[in-house]
């Protein structure tokens, strides 16, 4: 992956803010969600305010504020924390990785794919694979083993092959992610 500058994300409690000079108008938009990602669980669990407790319940949201944020419905209506595009653009879809606890990516309107390991880290990015210069990603589906990743953008559809590095789980990454959150502020993990 290409080496780029880390995302912002905004500490527990905070809201990301634009970019200075913008407009009132764009800030309203700022609640736009484009993508809802859910983790696909196979196995019961605790059960609160309809939702799984511990990272079965994580859930994240996409959208024309530039950010990607992870909800955890069964502990509080707020998100944990916001992942934000370092070019500042929308984010136009999330998914979660259909077997890997920690990993998700992201579709941007800057044509580029991002991806996440929060058990790495919940500050920076792993990096981002540029897949259509200057025209915008709008979906994104990891395939069912998840080394492959279909992409769109407009009319055009592409596969990428993943390198397994980037796939494949280290040891017990859930819970490190786990440990992680709970020194943002989520609660009885």
């Amino acid at each position: 992956l290409p080496s780029l500058p880390p995302r912002r994300v905004a500490p527990l409690g905070h809201p990301v803010r634009p970019p200075n000079g913008m407009s009132a108008s764009s800030k309203r938009m700022a609640t736009f969600v484009t993508a809802v990602s859910t983790k696909k669980v196979d196995t019961g669990g605790h059960i609160a305010k309809g939702f799984l407790r511990g990272s079965g319940g994580m859930v994240l949201s996409a959208g024309v504020d530039w950010t990607v944020r992870m909800w955890a419905p069964a502990y509080q209506d707020k998100p944990l924390l916001s992942f934000m595009s370092h070019s500042y653009d929308y984010m136009c879809d999330v998914q979660w990785h259909p077997s890997h606890p920690s990993l998700f990516a992201t579709a941007s309107s800057n044509g580029s794919v991002g991806l996440w390991n929060l058990a790495s880290s919940l500050d920076e990015s792993l990096g981002d694979i540029v897949v259509e210069k200057d025209a915008g990603l709008n979906k994104l589906k990891w395939s069912v083993d998840g080394r492959r990743m279909l992409v769109a953008s407009g009319d055009r559809v592409r596969v990428l092959n993943l390198a397994d590095e980037l796939v494949r789980q280290k040891g017990d990454e859930n819970e490190r992610m786990m440990a992680q959150l709970a020194t943002r502020g989520l609660k009885n993990a």
